[in-house]
């Protein structure tokens, strides 16, 4: 049974903190959180935690009742800022990460009809989704931030021509916890709810027990940006009250006035109100201007976090698309990246082509702040001398950024041949001595190594065992076959900490491997490791068959037939497909458009198997899945007069109507290729009209697999 999250007059109580529905809520929307940049360290936990998640959440919630779960302290790691400083991130484990968002989704609740009054008006970052119950935190930030532009245009043309841009320093550093718990609970109430979440507080907010202090929150995590507003909130009543000219995106603030003095007064006020508080204005950014154009009182882009991701669905851009806008996003000299928001763009977007990767490696070693789009563009390639050289350069040059080397390490044990990864080892011996002090630069230079082990160029040695809990979590599917042997590092890591765990019962998955193998017996594990083991069919419950997670979600979502085909018909490609299920389910009660985008990439999967499928058992339908090195694309497997659609007509038209829809979608094309008209995101209409191809489709797949299991 849930029990109900429910709030009592100005307190949040204990056990509406704890309720297994909180912690649920708290998931849902970790899940769904676009703070993608954040998300890539833990995806596939994620996904290996959902697999046994009610199990999961019993279990935490019954540790937290009990009183015996503890918190974890951070991982601090630091991006590279355009500036040349860096931006720090804070990584907590995936239960700290759960009850930080338990405890903002109470913020929420208790401060929506307050912070209600501002939003829009004079606010504009991180609003509240409107449904209290939905797994979707917070709106897009695209949506809040163009409001945020068309209010700095309103002033303008109000006549409101002085301006200034005030700014925080280290503000989630900074941010009291007593003052914190004050905005939502000032009777003091229930205290000893408040002194657990205080403590929770100081030690999230610190790498280790001798930095804790009373002050910050983990930056990184959506639950943290809510806490940010949350804490300015008092700020934010008090001025749009007094009637002042104010807006503010997180901790980026705009003053306008009608005279110089009249903003210089209004700054004077924020700066005593910020001070109150603990906070620091920036005195090297505050500036007052006279404003010229509508433009000038937009001012630039606030520091948002790169929320880009690689779409899968989207069609890919033709080599001569991909040379223009990335052209257009660069000027100066030496050439520079001038539009940020068209290159990250682009480089996730564009094709494998020679002329626009030699554009790229020259803008790399001048940009360490875009290394997320390098990485994600030389992902296009299996093998390219070129990248490898251009990387081993990079690293040679001194490159001072912890979080690009380890990236940079990443691509060379991906790429590089034996002779290249021998030219690294002398440059990586260095990374090795000081990667305890960044997560990411081990777990790079870590995976680097392992990589030359397996060519034959070093013994690893005891490096894995100093390395920390979540690095030898990410480094699981790298790994040498020797550790997944009775004496092997997976023991250890089966017995280790919750990610740790998460990780090798998903590698004990993919490598085929029984616990009997390892010499062990279920009743060494803890609970999260044989519930996990469980799911992914590792180990199985008496008489009770391994569940089709897929087999649920289709009957649940699109009340297709409850046909448990889906694991032997996808095989190695389970998970993948279950994870565009999953976040299809997310958006399906409203964001109609990535439903399609994410139904539209798990048919892709699908059809694949389908097709490996068909030409295994010699049946007609079947046709090439790669032209060479690269994929046949999705689009045209199930083409018209494919052998696909010859012997699975009806199957064929549902998948391309579906499919055609997705291409015609804003996200993917802003125009229509044949007329040039606008295209449209997905109505509500539509989408019900669309889930009687997808069950039509996916039910025909799975009534002719189950003829032949």
């Amino acid at each position: 049974m849930f029990r109900k999250f429910y709030i009592l007059g100005n307190n949040i109580r204990r056990e509406s903190l704890i309720s297994i529905q909180n912690l649920k809520l708290a998931w849902r929307r970790i899940n769904t959180g676009r703070n993608l940049q954040y998300k890539r360290f833990f995806r596939e936990l994620y996904l290996i935690y959902e697999g046994a998640l009610d199990d999961n959440l019993r279990e935490l919630h019954k540790k937290l009742h009990s009183k015996v779960w503890l918190p974890n302290h951070s991982i601090r790691i630091f991006l590279p800022k355009p500036s040349g400083l860096q931006r720090p991130i804070s990584l907590l484990n995936i239960e700290d990460q759960i009850l930080l968002q338990a405890i903002s989704n109470g913020f929420a609740k208790k401060l929506r009809t307050k912070r209600k009054s501002v939003e829009l008006e004079t606010v504009f970052s991180n609003k509240l989704a409107e449904n209290t119950d939905s797994i979707f935190f917070t709106e897009r930030w695209q949506i809040t931030y163009r409001a945020f532009q068309d209010k700095c245009i309103e002033y303008f043309d109000k006549g409101f021509r002085w301006a200034a841009h005030f700014d925080l320093s280290a503000y989630y550093d900074t941010i009291s916890h007593d003052l914190l718990i004050r905005i939502v609970s000032p009777g003091e109430s229930h205290p000893e709810t408040w002194n657990i979440v205080l403590k929770w507080l100081q030690i999230w907010s610190a790498s280790e027990s001798s930095a804790m202090t009373g002050h910050g929150i983990p930056q990184g995590p959506i639950a943290s940006d809510f806490l940010a507003e949350a804490f300015f909130l008092p700020i934010d009543i008090k001025l749009r009250k007094s009637g002042c000219s104010y807006i503010r995106y997180v901790d980026d603030i705009r003053l306008f006035g009608k005279t110089e003095n009249e903003v210089r007064k209004l700054a004077i006020m924020m700066e005593q109100l910020c001070r109150n508080r603990g906070l620091i204005p920036q005195g090297k950014k505050f500036e007052i201007k006279k404003l010229e154009t509508p433009d000038d009182a937009m001012g630039s882009l606030p520091s948002i976090p790169p929320t880009d991701g690689k779409d899968t669905t989207e069609p890919e851009m033709t080599s001569s698309e991909a040379l223009y806008i990335l052209e257009s996003s660069l000027g100066g000299k030496p050439v520079k990246i001038k539009d940020k928001s068209r290159f990250r763009y682009v480089m996730y977007r564009a094709p494998v082509d020679s002329r626009f990767l030699s554009k790229v490696l020259m803008l790399l070693p001048r940009h360490p702040e875009h290394i997320d789009s390098f990485v994600a563009y030389f992902s296009n390639f299996s093998h390219r001398h070129p990248v490898t050289r251009a990387i081993l350069q990079y690293l040679n040059s001194g490159l001072p950024y912890s979080y690009v080397r380890g990236e940079l390490w990443h691509i060379l044990a991906r790429m590089g041949d034996r002779d290249e990864l021998k030219n690294g080892l002398l440059v990586a011996r260095n990374d090795v001595k000081n990667r305890k002090n960044c997560i990411v630069l081990s777990w790079g230079v870590m995976h680097y190594l392992i990589e030359c082990e397996k060519k034959g160029l070093l013994r690893l040695g005891k490096r894995l065992a100093s390395e920390h809990p979540l690095g030898r979590a990410l480094l699981a599917p790298a790994l040498f076959d020797k550790e997944f042997l009775p004496k092997g590092y997976i023991i250890k890591m089966l017995k280790g900490s919750l990610e740790e765990q998460l990780a090798a019962c998903r590698e004990l998955q993919r490598r085929k491997i029984k616990l009997g193998t390892l010499g062990l017996r279920q009743n060494e594990l803890s609970s999260i490791a044989r519930n996990t083991l469980r799911s992914l069919g590792v180990i199985h419950r008496r008489i009770k068959k391994e569940t089709d997670w897929i087999c649920e979600r289709l009957a649940s979502l699109y009340s297709c037939k409850n046909t448990p085909i889906w694991r032997n018909l996808l095989g190695i490609e389970y998970e993948h497909a279950l994870q565009f299920l999953i976040e299809a389910e997310a958006r399906f009660p409203g964001n109609y458009s990535e439903w399609l985008s994410l139904q539209d990439s798990f048919n892709d999967i699908a059809i694949r198997q389908f097709i490996i499928f068909l030409k295994g058992k010699g049946l007609p339908g079947h046709s090439k899945l790669n032209n060479g090195s690269r994929l046949v694309k999705y689009g045209q497997l199930i083409g018209i007069g494919t052998p696909f659609d010859k012997q699975y007509p009806n199957t064929a038209d549902n998948l391309r109507q579906l499919h055609y829809r997705r291409n015609t979608l804003p996200q993917s094309h802003p125009y229509d290729e044949k007329g040039g008209t606008k295209n449209h995101w997905l109505k509500k209409w539509e989408q019900k009209n669309l889930i009687i191809n997808v069950k039509n489709s996916l039910d025909q797949i799975a009534d002719e697999v189950k003829k032949y299991l």
